[in-house]
């Protein structure tokens, strides 16, 4: 079974092209719905997050308001810094749990890890390769905007705290430009399948 790690900057439609892979019959870890996890009451990065940011980040019912936690450290880099140092270690512990029963089980010849923060979470060493998204910076401005309800300054914003394209060229070995149609997607979907599988 190859590990390939599937990432790219916000709005470059990851999501999109982890669908087309699912649907092509690669197994799937979803970064991010790990990340949601592991910030619920009662699991590992709950009780550092709320010592950190205080009160303010919770909603009535106790839990971490993401959204008000995003609102907050897309404003101050070391408040970014630090929920990334939190989070990452849970993440990357349970991806590799993961890693392993999928081994055991045998079931796929290929396992990806969906995970924008692939590089600064630690995870290219667990990979065979690095698969690039690409889409062109407005183009993602504009899907963060229609995903998100924020405003465009808000989503530049976000866009302009995370890697430079060059940076993550750096690290693909493949590249899968999503500037196009989902047709376009499946096509360098089914390609890189049967290079990798």
């Amino acid at each position: 079974m190859k590990v390939i790690g599937l990432t790219g900057g916000t709005g470059s439609g990851k999501g999109i092209v982890s669908q087309c892979l699912r649907d092509a019959g690669a197994a799937v870890i979803d970064a991010d719905e790990i990340a949601h996890e592991i910030i619920k009451k009662g699991k590992p990065a709950y009780e550092e997050l709320v010592d950190y940011f205080g009160l303010q980040i919770l909603q009535e019912d106790g839990q971490i308001f993401r959204r008000k936690l995003g609102e907050i450290v897309f404003r101050e880099k070391e408040k970014l810094e630090f929920l990334n140092r939190c989070t990452h270690k849970y993440i990357a512990r349970e991806i590799s749990r993961q890693i392993q029963e999928a081994k055991e089980l045998g079931k796929a010849k290929l396992m990806i890890i969906d995970a924008p923060l692939l590089v600064e979470a630690g995870l290219v060493e667990v990979c065979d390769a690095v698969w690039v998204v690409y889409a062109d910076e407005e183009v993602r401005a504009r899907r963060v905007i229609e995903r998100d309800g924020i405003t465009w300054e808000t989503a530049k914003a976000r866009i302009a705290t995370q890697k430079s394209w060059e940076e993550y060229e750096r690290y693909a070995q493949e590249v899968i430009d999503n500037s196009g149609t989902l047709g376009q997607v499946q096509v360098q979907v089914k390609n890189l399948m049967k290079k990798y599988a």
